[in-house]
Order: C-alpha cells, then structure tokens, then sequence
C-alpha cells in the first residue's frame, strides 16, 4: 500500500472506529439510560462514572483508549511514516468527540487521545500517566486531563528535540492538546469559581425510569 493510499484510508477509517459512541452504548445496555442527559452530558469516562457507577466506568475508559490506539497500529501496518499514524490518531479522537452516530454528542476526548499516544510516544504517554496522580490527590478528572496533557506535550518537545520523534508526532500533540482544552473550558470555568464537582461526590448511577 502506497502512502498516498495510508493517507486517503488513515481519516476516515480511524474516525469511524473512534466514534463508536462507548459510554452511550453502555448506558442503554447497563441501566438503560442515555447518559448524554445527565451530569456534564458528555459520553467518557467522567460522566459514565457519575451516572453509571464505577464498574461500567472503567470498562467504558478501557474501550476509549483501545479506540485511539486500534486505529494508528492499524494504520502502521500500512505506512510507517510517523506523520500519517499521527493523523489517524487525531482522527480517532476527533470521531470519539464528534461521534457520527449519535449526532455528534460525544466526550471530552482525552482517553482516546491517551490511547493514541501509547501507539505514538509510549515514553510520552508514561509521563502523561502523572495526571492519574493529579486525579488521586485533586479529586477533580478535569484537572488531572490537563495536567496529564501538559505533561505529554511538554515531553513530546523534549524527544523531537532529541530527534527521537519526527516534528509530525509535536504536531498532532500540540493540535490534540489545544482541542482537549478547548473541549475543557466549562471545566476551567467551573473551577475558577470553585464550581467544579470532585469525581466522587457526584457519584449517583441511574436507572431508567421506563
């Protein structure tokens, strides 16, 4: 397969995969509700865990990681050219946070993006894991997402400088980090005015009412 063809496949391939609407899914199949109507009304793992509970949480935040580096390993048995799987994995978690399916209505995109980078810059993807960390000690996922975000782009820098990664790769970085906070900015707001729900606190699965 030529490059010119990785490229043609590489966005629409990695944006359908990456669409596929998880905490959606989840939430009719486990309690029958549409989370999309509660709490923030995103579809990852943040919402999920608030509506659903903690189970169904981690299985959904599992899948939405598999769904940004499913596409870029597939895309790298077709090309190995860096600046092409990076777009894939861009595709993905533009398709996880415009989901086709469910009319667009999807989540904040940041285990998608995780996933990708695991595929990427596994070192990069280590360092962002520090956000996990921020989570523990915060209580607040929005926080630790950028914080873990930050942390990734930062050390993308360091290896492109060190020629360990092609620019391409900072590139999808940087582009992916500046979509995560833009999708963030009721959550910034939020914690500004000391709004912002710690993880836990709002914590209350639901059940359909039919």
């Amino acid at each position: 397969m030529t490059d010119a063809v990785a490229w043609v496949l590489a966005i629409p391939i990695a944006y359908l995969l990456g669409a596929i609407p998880t905490g959606y899914l989840f939430g009719k199949i486990w309690r029958g509700v549409d989370v999309r109507r509660y709490g923030s009304g995103g579809t990852g793992f943040t919402n999920v865990m608030r509506t659903l509970g903690k189970t169904a949480a981690v299985v959904v935040l599992s899948i939405d990681i598999a769904k940004g580096a499913i596409p870029v390993v597939i895309v790298g048995f077709a090309t190995d050219v860096e600046i092409i799987r990076a777009v894939a994995g861009a595709s993905a978690v533009i398709g996880h946070v415009y989901p086709i399916y469910t009319r667009f209505e999807g989540g904040r995109g940041v285990a998608t993006a995780y996933g990708a980078l695991l595929v990427l810059s596994p070192i990069s993807a280590g360092a962002a894991a520090v956000g996990l960390l921020v989570i523990a000690a915060t209580r607040y996922v929005s926080v630790g997402s950028l914080a873990g975000t930050t942390i990734a782009v930062s050390t993308m820098v360091v290896l492109v400088i060190l020629e360990h990664h092609d620019v391409g790769i900072l590139v999808f970085a940087g582009s992916i980090a500046f979509f995560i906070a833009l999708r963030h900015t009721g959550n910034i707001q939020r914690l500004i005015r000391g709004e912002e729900s710690h993880l836990e606190a709002a914590a209350r699965p639901r059940r359909s009412s039919k």
